[in-house]
């Protein structure tokens, strides 16, 4: 055997270790084909994924309980550790609003830590716990952070990622690492990376009121921008997440400006 015969079947036995390994991958399918194809299945468990946006709308965390339900369902008898931290700015887990929307809030295990270099390292033992077997050990389903600053300092976010992957990797847990900015931040090392805003729609003057309250209080919609996968591939687009079935969706392109028109006749004030 030659040296490009010898090179020949090394390629072979290379993309065949590849495709076998993808395939072994769990994946949480999202609902959406579009996406689903990026992702070559759905969000990959054992991998490290980011996502971000801007602050105060809590269409980040909107869109990380989405996935976090999907998660459950899927390992139904296992925790959620999240590190982050509780007094927040941007908003706390409320246990009665989880459970409305499907999630178990006694399957949270929460981690209050402020410093992030703290919260990573929680992150790196949580993924690390999750794979020791024994009668001791709880399943964990899914292990999220927040990364806060520490994108900022190079040589050390690299280092992170890369401590944090290979522990997802070992546990074979999801891994969610978030935080909040409006600037493109390193995504190298990552599975993928989302940017996630809240979206917003017109309602037509002749949908009645109860159409508007089922519309706005059973269902969020975020612009989602997937700019990093596997594949190379990437999706802009729309999703539409129904509380009640835990459903994503995509939905059509909406006015960039928030504009909700209901007849004035319909609406019956009680305030004196």
């Amino acid at each position: 055997m030659n040296k490009q015969q010898r090179f020949e079947v090394l390629k072979d036995e290379i993309w065949q270790n590849y495709f076998f390994k993808r395939n072994y991958e769990k994946a949480i399918s999202l609902d959406v084909p579009d996406i689903d194809d990026c992702l070559d299945g759905g969000i990959k468990i054992g991998r490290v994924h980011l996502i971000t946006g801007s602050g105060h709308s809590g269409a980040v965390r909107g869109f990380i309980l989405a996935i976090l339900r999907k998660v459950m369902r899927e390992k139904p008898f296992g925790y959620v550790v999240w590190c982050t931290n509780l007094n927040s700015s941007y908003g706390v887990l409320y246990g009665a609003g989880l459970a409305a929307i499907g999630i178990d809030p006694t399957r949270l295990i929460l981690v209050d830590e402020s410093h992030p270099l703290h919260g990573i390292a929680a992150m790196e033992e949580a993924l690390s716990a999750a794979g020791q077997n024994g009668e001791t050990a709880i399943e964990i389903a899914a292990v999220i952070g927040d990364y806060a600053q520490l994108s900022k300092s190079p040589d050390l976010w690299y280092k992170t990622v890369r401590r944090l992957q290979l522990a997802a990797e070992q546990g074979n847990v999801l891994a969610l690492m978030t935080g909040i900015t409006t600037q493109i931040i390193p995504a190298v090392g990552f599975e993928t990376y989302w940017q996630i805003s809240t979206a917003v729609t017109q309602i037509s003057s002749d949908q009645v009121v109860s159409q508007l309250d089922n519309y706005l209080y059973d269902s969020a919609l975020w612009h989602v921008k997937l700019s990093r996968t596997r594949s190379g591939r990437q999706w802009t687009g729309n999703l539409n997440w129904q509380f009640s079935t835990g459903r994503l969706s995509h939905s059509p392109a909406v006015s960039p400006q928030t504009s909700y028109q209901v007849r004035t006749h319909q609406l019956v004030s009680h305030v004196a």
